[in-house]
């Protein structure tokens, strides 16, 4: 992994992928580019972990709309990549699909350009915080950035290959939410990386649970196999008494 002090890194790893979000009254639309840094080796595809982080962001940014000046916290978070994710650029498109009192449900649609075919579809559900100090300003969208991951996105991250199905990840500044805990997109690498080594394919679809904030760290994962394309993975904080913190269900594409 190269040292941010040297390397022109921004303090996050959001600050270095290249996307750009407006608001467009109650819906919000914008693109996200992709290097081969934020690929499946060999194949072509955009990590999944990549568009989940994206889409977290962009459904976020409305939920948040929603909960302020209270922080929107994604409770899960569902991705699933249902066409050709290998153009260089995608278009997204985000809105809100539902709020209540506590609850609310966004999604976002990934497409390609060229021929507008919708190719990964993203929902998240949020709620506001409950701790009294996470509050927001106002909230706004993510001008334009061309910024390039220094290299491939595990390794940039941090994420470190045990056995297969089997990775873990320091809670370091690079991942982290403005909160302390590790961004939901660094914990979605994490079990995409956890999957694709047990299933020894790229992973197509993820369903991710968020139980509670990884603070301690590092994080690491215990991955099942359920089938010949289904792993079943379990995110827990090594610092906090093997604490589970997230459950994901991981689907490869073969």
């Amino acid at each position: 992994m190269s040292d941010p002090a040297t390397s022109g890194r921004s303090s996050t790893f959001i600050g270095d992928l290249s996307f750009s979000h407006r608001f467009e009254g109650d819906r919000a639309s914008g693109w996200a580019e992709f290097t081969d840094e934020l690929r499946v080796p060999a194949t072509g595809q955009a990590r999944i972990s990549v568009l989940a982080t994206l889409g977290d962001i962009f459904t976020g940014t409305l939920a948040a709309h929603v909960t302020a000046p209270k922080v929107a916290l994604t409770i899960d978070l569902s991705l699933r990549i249902v066409g050709d994710v290998s153009a260089d650029r995608l278009d997204a498109t985000s809105a809100i699909l539902r709020t209540g009192r506590t609850i609310t449900l966004a999604g976002t649609d990934f497409t390609d350009p060229a021929g507008g075919a919708v190719v990964a579809v993203c929902t998240a559900t949020f709620m506001p915080s409950p701790r009294p100090q996470d509050v927001i300003d106002a909230v706004k969208g993510f001008t334009p950035s061309r910024r390039r991951m220094g290299g491939p996105f595990p390794e940039e991250m941090g994420a470190r290959v045990l056995a297969p199905g089997h990775v873990e990840m320091a809670r370091q500044p690079y991942v982290q939410q403005p909160t302390g805990v590790i961004q939901g997109g660094a914990l979605a690498l994490l079990a995409e990386v956890a999957g694709e080594t047990l299933l020894d394919a790229p992973v197509a679809e993820m369903e991710l649970r968020y139980l509670r904030g990884l603070r301690v760290g590092p994080a690491r994962t215990r991955t099942e196999r359920l089938g010949d394309d289904t792993a079943r993975i379990e995110v827990i904080d090594t610092g906090d008494d093997d604490r589970l913190t997230t459950v994901i269900f991981a689907r490869s594409r073969r």
